[in-house]
């Protein structure tokens, strides 16, 4: 049943006052009530809103058991993959892929053999122009959310097209997790060229009804940092943002400045994690790594004036405390640390929907190294720092199921493939 909201509701997002992940509470006086939570996953405190709080003091120096892993298919053989936009495990533990590359969704099943392929580049029932993400209800219904259409398709687990719903809200848009009475939960990011200078623009949790419109804000994040200058948006290397990530009836976010995640289960926070963050120092020779990264992207003629545009910039002098975000089926939710350009595996934690770490493992990084870019003045492709759409982090962690998970790889010649793993799902 749809809520009773009203109509001032829709423009909260101008308006909420900024959050650490938290509901719609201030977010210094929950910071200062934090500092002085118990320091132990065994003793973790309850706010007055009902939400379990729990604080580490350094999460990555938990002794915990590795999460053990078997593969059982990889799709670099069989199934040719372009701009995977999401996986997601249906009930049957079936794998749904996005593929943006193609504008199609294709289904394999439990050994990875193709089942189903539909979808084409057009703006028909069943297809797509910009796939932006893929979710899964506990029925097994399929989500996909075409971005520059701004239409939801509705798929069953065989991938035929069961509804479509068109968004209205006009700022970037991505969905996390399905409501009831077909509402659901975004990210929404409100982005502007004013102040000049450092920026980060906000990051909102809202609910969208069934009509395609925001009816509520549930907090704020701090986004991107971005350069601003009056005409464009300069990337910041290595820079702090805000993650989030959606699953079922579950979305997680967090901060990367400091170790700040916190989980909801429909539009109700269930638990905050906060961790203490030794900071990493980012060298002189990273920091000249990133800007060729980026010097790299345009013809060598004007890399001397693309290079003075990025001096306007800065590099951090640290790493953000976190890389990576997943929620899984059961609403645990995993951690990965925030890698360096040379890193080849990323580590992962997992912790239960109620704090409690589980396990650790690590995964092979996921390097997006193709991406279009969105800025206008900029044409063919880019790294992920470049773009200008609602940020969070690409990484190579697709989907959690029960007893599986999905690995998104890239082979020596930037072909794209899924590897899936069983796991010992971590008690």
């Amino acid at each position: 049943m749809q809520r009773a909201v009203p109509q001032a509701a829709r423009c909260l997002i101008l308006s909420v006052p900024v959050l650490a992940g938290s509901g719609c509470r201030d977010a210094a006086q929950e910071t200062d009530r934090l500092d002085h939570a118990v320091d132990s996953p065994t003793h973790p405190t309850t706010d007055s809103a009902g939400v379990r709080m729990v604080r580490f003091s350094e999460l990555q120096d938990l002794d915990l058991p590795e999460v053990n892993r078997r593969l059982l298919y990889s799709t670099s053989a069989g199934v040719e993959l372009h701009q995977v936009a999401g996986a997601v495990f249906l009930p049957d533990s079936s794998l749904a892929v996005a593929n943006s590359g193609s504008s199609q969704v294709l289904v394999l099943d439990r050994q990875g053999n193709l089942l189903e392929r539909g979808g084409r580049q057009e703006e028909g029932p069943g297809e797509y122009v910009d796939i932006a993400w893929i979710g899964v209800d506990a029925d097994g219904t399929l989500t996909v959310f075409d971005d520059r259409l701004r239409r939801m398709t509705f798929l069953d687990a065989r991938g035929s097209v069961t509804g479509i719903r068109r968004v209205e809200v006009t700022e970037a848009l991505v969905p996390l997790a399905g409501l009831a009475g077909g509402e659901f939960l975004a990210v929404v990011e409100r982005r502007s060229f004013r102040p000049l200078g450092l920026q980060r623009g906000p990051l909102f949790l809202v609910v969208v009804d069934d009509a395609g419109a925001v009816v509520d804000t549930l907090g704020q994040w701090a986004g991107k940092q971005r350069h601003v200058t009056p005409d464009r948006m300069i990337p910041v290397g290595f820079a702090a943002t805000a993650l989030y990530a959606g699953r079922g009836p579950h979305a997680v976010l967090a901060t990367t400045d400091s170790l700040d995640v916190t989980l909801y289960e429909a539009s109700t926070p269930l638990t905050r994690i906060r961790s203490g963050h030794t900071p990493r120092q980012v060298t002189s020779r990273e920091k000249e790594a990133w800007t060729e990264l980026v010097l790299d992207l345009y013809p060598e003629a004007v890399r001397p004036a693309q290079r003075r545009t990025l001096e306007q910039s800065t590099v951090r002098d640290t790493y953000p405390a976190l890389g990576a975000l997943k929620v899984a089926a059961d609403g645990a939710v995993w951690i990965g640390g925030y890698t360096a350009l040379d890193d080849a595996e990323r580590n992962w934690t997992v912790l239960r929907r109620d704090g409690v770490p589980l396990g650790r493992l690590s995964l092979p990084v996921y390097r997006p190294e193709l991406l279009k870019v969105r800025e206008s003045g900029i044409t063919g492709w880019a790294p992920v720092e470049l773009e200008t759409t609602i940020p969070s982090a690409s990484h190579e962690l697709l989907d959690v199921a029960e007893d599986r998970i999905a690995v998104l790889r890239t082979s020596e010649l930037g072909e794209e493939f899924i590897e899936v793993y069983a796991i010992d799902p971590p008690r």
